[in-house]
């Protein structure tokens, strides 16, 4: 099987290094963008108990609940325009996070296909200078060498087909915790500020 990869020329570099890339941006987005990861159930738990809301520091990165809370919070004493604002700036800031790598992702599910299309094209221009050198007189030649030219163009697509279905999923993955998050910031905001009225 490696020595099958390998007989598909230098195009089979890169498209081996995209693989591995592309499988780690998979398992890092599986994992930061599991729901228990984004709305963790204490801070849920918190933002909607009947005391005075208050988030615990936590250890690493917070929660992108936990950020949006906070910048409410942190607003609390000021008018509900600001509150708006700043949480509106917050969420900028977490979906950016949210979407970190899938645009590498993303290329990699473009570009995949073409460097595997470019492998084929560049097997099939030797092949056809052996045929010169050769003549047609040996079909393992012709054979053969098609067959190697087109490993790289399956290796490609086995590289970009699991690429944007994940890119797809994780997009629209981050979008609906986009709104979410929009509206769990949104209803902290009219709690705190009707509770002043």
């Amino acid at each position: 099987m490696i020595e099958q990869l390998m007989s598909g020329g230098w195009v089979m570099v890169p498209l081996a290094v995209f693989s591995i890339v592309a499988l780690a941006i998979c398992l890092n987005r599986f994992w930061q963008l599991g729901y228990e990861q984004v709305f963790p159930s204490m801070v849920q738990e918190a933002l909607t108990g009947k005391e005075s809301i208050e988030l615990a520091p936590v250890e690493g990165r917070s929660s992108s609940l936990q950020n949006v809370a906070l910048g409410v919070l942190n607003h609390r004493n000021d008018t509900v325009e600001i509150a708006v604002a700043a949480m509106e700036d917050v969420l900028i800031t977490e979906v950016q996070w949210l979407e970190r790598y899938l645009t590498t992702l993303g290329t990699i599910a473009s570009i995949s296909p073409l460097l595997g299309l470019l492998g084929t094209v560049l097997g099939m221009i030797e092949v056809f200078q052996a045929l010169n050198t050769t003549g047609a007189r040996d079909p393992s030649v012709f054979s053969g060498g098609i067959g190697e030219a087109l490993i790289t163009t399956a290796f490609g697509l086995c590289i970009a087909i699991p690429a944007l279905i994940c890119h797809r999923h994780f997009q629209r993955r981050v979008d609906e915790f986009a709104q979410q998050l929009e509206q769990e910031g949104r209803l902290l905001i009219g709690r705190l500020f009707r509770s002043e009225n």
